[in-house]
């Protein structure tokens, strides 16, 4: 079973914990061996459990994702390669599912203590971003919430995007 079913919360430490226990970071639509890597570095090393990759195309498929799968065997973590975004949502059923989007795309701003909040709740939560150009289309928006970064005008790509998300949502899971 990927999702432990019973958490009992003593204290702040064990709310970190959960939430690199219930949060599953998906990479979609990436061409780019390098931006597979690079994810797959940031999530395992700030210590998130489960990493996805869904569409993958290419030197990504190829290569990047064995790479990837062989970076999360050295290191205890979970790693999925599915066909596409629908897959992911209709195997593993996040409770909430967060795409991030550049900020004409979306409907709200990431509420980071919400999704705090949601963790608290026991919830399961799925964090996507777009690897290619473009990242995420409309069909792929409308299996969760399409939400931007507050300050954040540009698409600064997924890499750099999940990197401040990750730590932020990490900070503030401590508090």
């Amino acid at each position: 079973m990927l999702y432990p079913s019973i958490y009992i919360i003593t204290s702040s430490t064990n709310l970190g914990i959960m939430v690199l226990d219930r949060v599953t970071v998906v990479l979609h639509n990436v061409f780019s061996v390098y931006r597979v890597l690079e994810m797959a570095r940031l999530v395992y090393g700030l210590g998130f459990k489960t990493f996805i990759v869904t569409k993958a195309s290419g030197a990504a498929a190829h290569e990047g994702v064995p790479q990837a799968s062989r970076l999360a065997i050295k290191t205890n973590r979970n790693f999925f390669y599915l066909a596409d975004l629908n897959d992911f949502i209709e195997l593993f059923k996040p409770d909430k599912a967060y795409l991030f989007v550049p900020k004409t795309y979306a409907r709200d701003a990431f509420n980071f203590d919400e999704v705090v909040e949601l963790l608290r709740d026991g919830k399961n939560i799925a964090l996507v971003f777009g690897g290619g150009e473009p990242g995420l289309s409309r069909r792929d928006m409308e299996m969760g919430e399409a939400v931007y970064i507050v300050h954040i005008e540009d698409d600064i790509g997924a890499v750099p995007l999940a990197s401040i998300v990750l730590y932020e949502l990490l900070l503030r899971s401590r508090d």
